[in-house]
C-alpha cells in the first residue's frame, strides 16, 4: 500500500510541475488589466488552461515578449507606427477620444484642425467663437471647450496626439472631473464642446456626437466619419488608439488556447462594457482562422 501511495504522490507531484511548465504568461497594457483579466482567469480555469496575467504596460510586455519571459501580450500601437519586427499581430481593441456638443447645436463634423485651433495652446490664431467654425446661431456665442482630467484612461493624451500634434491644452479649456460632469455641462451649455472616451449608454438625452475628419496634407480635402466600430477598425475615424494581441510566430501552438479565449465574444463583450471597443466579431473571426483554432 505504502509503494503504491508514493507512486501516486510522484504521479500527481509530475502532473503539478507539467501544469506549472505549461502556464502561459500573458503581458500588455495596464489600462485593460482590470477589464479583462478576471473574465480571462475565470474561463481559462474551466478549461483547465494554465495562465499568469502580468500586464504592466505596452513597452514592458513587448520587452518581455522579446526576451521570452512571456509568450503573448496585449499592447497599444499608434497608428503609423511600425510593430517589431519578428512578432506576429491581430486587433484587439480601440481607444477613441469622442467629440460631443448639445442637441441643438447644428455642429455635425468637424476637424482635427479645428479642433486643435480650439483646445490647443499652441493654436495660432485661437478659435473661440462658433462663427468662426461656420456655425450660424444666433444662441451660439463663445465656445465653451470641456476635458476630462488626465486620470480618465489616455483619453486626453489620446486627444492631443491624433488632434494637436502632442502640444498641450489650453488653460481655458475645463477640466471635468469626469465624464458625467462632462455629460452635465454638455446638457446645460449649448455652447459647450467636449471630449470623452465613450458615450456610455444612456446618456445621448440632449448629447450628439460629432462625426471628426483628419484633412489631407497635401490636398487639405477630408472626409469625417462617426465614431462607431467599423470605421475605428478601419482607420477612418481619426481619434483612436489601436491595441493588438502579440506573440512570436514560435509560440503559436502554445499561445492557441488562450488566445481562443482573448478572441472570444467574452472577453469582447466586457471590453464593449468599458470605455474601450473590441476589434468587430468578422476580424476576432479571422484572425481565430488564422491561428487554425477551431470554433
Amino acid at each position: 500500500m505504502k509503494i503504491i501511495t508514493n507512486i501516486i504522490c510522484i504521479f500527481l507531484l509530475s502532473a503539478a510541475a507539467s501544469s506549472a511548465a505549461e502556464k502561459i504568461t500573458l503581458t500588455g497594457s495596464d489600462l485593460l488589466k482590470s477589464i479583462i483579466a478576471n473574465e480571462i482567469e475565470s474561463i481559462a480555469k474551466k478549461n483547465n488552461i494554465g495562465v499568469a496575467i502580468n500586464m504592466n504596460g505596452t513597452y514592458a510586455a513587448f520587452d518581455d515578449i522579446k526576451s521570452g519571459k512571456s509568450e503573448i501580450a496585449i499592447v497599444a500601437l499608434p497608428r503609423g507606427h511600425k510593430m517589431p519586427e519578428g512578432l506576429t499581430a491581430f486587433p484587439f481593441a480601440y481607444q477613441a477620444a469622442i467629440v460631443i456638443v448639445n442637441n441643438v447645436n447644428p455642429l455635425e463634423e468637424i476637424t482635427t484642425k479645428q479642433l486643435s485651433s480650439i483646445y490647443s495652446i499652441a493654436a495660432k490664431p485661437r478659435v473661440e467663437t462658433w462663427q468662426q467654425l461656420g456655425v450660424k446661431n444666433i444662441g451660439l456665442r463663445n465656445i465653451v471647450p470641456i476635458t476630462t482630467s488626465l486620470s480618465d484612461n489616455v483619453v486626453v493624451e489620446l486627444f492631443k496626439y491624433t488632434a494637436m500634434n502632442g502640444t498641450n491644452i489650453g488653460q481655458w479649456v475645463h477640466v471635468a472631473e469626469n465624464k458625467p460632469s462632462i455629460y452635465n455641462m454638455i446638457k446645460g451649455n449649448n455652447s459647450a464642446i467636449g471630449v470623452i472616451g465613450k458615450l456610455d449608454p444612456g446618456n445621448n438625452n440632449l448629447i450628439k456626437i460629432v462625426s471628426v475628419a483628419k484633412p489631407n496634407e497635401e490636398t487639405n480635402k477630408s472626409y469625417a466619419f462617426k465614431p462607431d466600430r467599423e470605421n475605428i477598425f478601419n482607420g477612418d475615424y481619426p481619434l483612436t488608439l489601436p491595441f493588438y494581441l502579440v506573440f512570436k510566430k514560435e509560440n503559436i501552438d502554445k499561445i492557441r488556447p488562450i488566445a481562443k479565449i482573448l478572441l472570444g465574444d467574452a472577453i469582447a463583450d466586457k471590453i464593449d462594457k468599458s470605455d474601450f471597443f473590441s476589434a468587430p466579431s468578422s476580424s476576432r473571426k479571422k484572425s481565430i482562422f488564422n491561428l487554425d483554432i477551431p470554433q
